[in-house]
């Protein structure tokens, strides 16, 4: 007589289902679909353009106050004071470009998904 277990063995791979395995599939946060692909950052335009404006807003605000302090016509100490905030100013305008260009480089190496379903972008978890 055969082996109940060799029958058994034999019974599920003549056809029977196999009992069913976890299997780990990456899932939308959003829609829950499984049509998920896995695509490099890339260059950031959102990062360069927000280094951009800020370096641009703290180099023409020195050069503005101190215009206002010139104009008002206040103490000598004041005015030298508001050059010299006025110079690194000068410095700001001067390394925004560069500065920003460098930043949209930043985290261009990294993994993200997206959904092919909704169009959600995310990043995945960090394995510990």
């Amino acid at each position: 007589m055969a082996n109940p277990q060799a029958v058994s063995q034999a019974g599920r791979a003549a056809g029977q289902p196999q009992p069913a395995h976890h299997v780990h599939a990456v899932l939308c946060r959003k829609c829950k679909s499984q049509q998920v692909v896995a695509n490099k950052r890339g260059y950031s335009f959102a990062n360069m353009f927000k280094t951009l404006a800020i370096m641009i807003l703290l180099g023409i605000l020195p050069i503005v106050l101190t215009g206002f302090a010139f104009v008002s016509s206040t103490s000598d100490r004041l005015y030298a004071l508001l050059q010299v905030f006025s110079s690194l100013g000068m410095l700001s305008l001067f390394l925004s470009l560069p500065l920003g260009i460098i930043v949209g480089f930043a985290g261009r190496n990294d993994i993200v998904n997206g959904c092919m379903n909704c169009g959600f972008k995310w990043r995945p978890a960090k394995k510990k």
